[in-house]
């Protein structure tokens, strides 16, 4: 499912998971914004990107829907909050994409599956093969490489203990040093 989708000025996107990466994993759903803890790095990574000229994309899974712990309406609350948020520090989410199925349901949406990475780059004419993928975990790598996308793992967080055996096309220990790498790229 698609949020806060806005025409877009960029030529070039960074898609980036939310949980472990633009706020902190919590082992449990973020469900709220009192809940909401922002990651190290998060908005000047964010800012980064924007200032650079490329466009942000969130990609989240959010099984919370599924099992009744979140509405679709707290849902858009919750991230209304966190695009306002990075827009006020001189960010630009350009708009988020979110999976609200649960693993068995089998949908072609949740990560690992690409779904939403092929829906966000057909909605604003991405070239998958030229954009990178940033995520915390093993599944946000797969669903980057299935898509066809470049990938970036994390490995500083809790989600990505296991990096050594996770085939990103690069790891690093921040979403800091991922925007860095992601702009020497161009």
């Amino acid at each position: 499912m698609k949020q806060f989708a806005t025409d877009s000025k960029y030529d070039r996107y960074v898609l980036l998971d939310r949980d472990g990466v633009i706020n902190v994993e919590r082992g449990d759903y973020t469900m709220t914004i009192d809940e909401w803890q922002w990651a190290d790095g998060a908005f000047a990574g964010i800012q980064t990107l924007t200032k650079a000229g490329f466009g942000v994309i969130v990609i989240t899974n959010q099984a919370c829907i599924h099992k009744g712990r979140q509405s679709h309406e707290g849902l858009d609350t919750l991230h209304r909050f966190m695009i306002d948020e990075v827009s006020a520090q001189g960010g630009d989410i350009v708009a988020v994409y979110y999976c609200p199925h649960w693993t068995p349901d089998n949908c072609s949406c949740r990560k690992p599956k690409p779904g939403l990475l092929i829906e966000a780059a057909q909605d604003y004419g991405i070239e998958l093969a030229e954009t990178y993928f940033i995520g915390d975990a093993a599944r946000d790598v797969e669903a980057g490489k299935l898509a066809g996308a470049r990938t970036i793992l994390l490995a500083g967080t809790k989600a990505s203990e296991n990096a050594g055996e996770i085939d990103a096309d690069k790891i690093t220990n921040s979403l800091a040093e991922a925007v860095e790498f992601v702009i020497a790229k161009g």
